[in-house]
């Protein structure tokens, strides 16, 4: 007895879908835009406030995210920079708001407001 053998079209489809799974699950890949660097921002920005939580460092997973997009980012101004310190400090043991604001100065300046605007605090 012979097994039916796959046919291509069902191949393609079970090869796309995993590709789609990896990508959602791996975030996003190539470059990102104002418009995303700027949104991780504002989400750092929340985060801080927010506060590190309990389980997992939240803040420190919003940190890497944000260095991750400042990597990704190929406009002007350069955030490679702000990507690095930001990278230190999501592998540091604590974070403070001059960390952040120290590290974010290239993205501040994309995004024409400084880290802790609009969430009460500033530094």
């Amino acid at each position: 007895m012979t097994r039916p053998r796959p046919r291509p079209a069902a191949i393609g489809a079970v090869g796309a879908a995993l590709l789609a799974l990896a990508t959602a699950a791996c975030g996003s890949f190539g470059p990102a835009d104002k418009e995303e660097v700027c949104k991780g921002f504002d989400e750092l920005n929340v985060q801080f406030v927010q506060g590190n939580g309990v389980i997992g460092n939240p803040l420190f997973r919003k940190a890497e995210e944000m260095a991750d997009l400042a990597d990704r980012y190929e406009g002007t101004p350069d955030l490679s920079e702000d990507a690095k310190g930001l990278h230190e400090v999501a592998d540091a043991d604590s974070m403070t708001g001059q960390d952040l604001a120290d590290n974010t100065t290239r993205i501040a300046e994309l995004c024409g407001r400084p880290v802790g605007f609009g969430t009460g605090f500033g530094f």
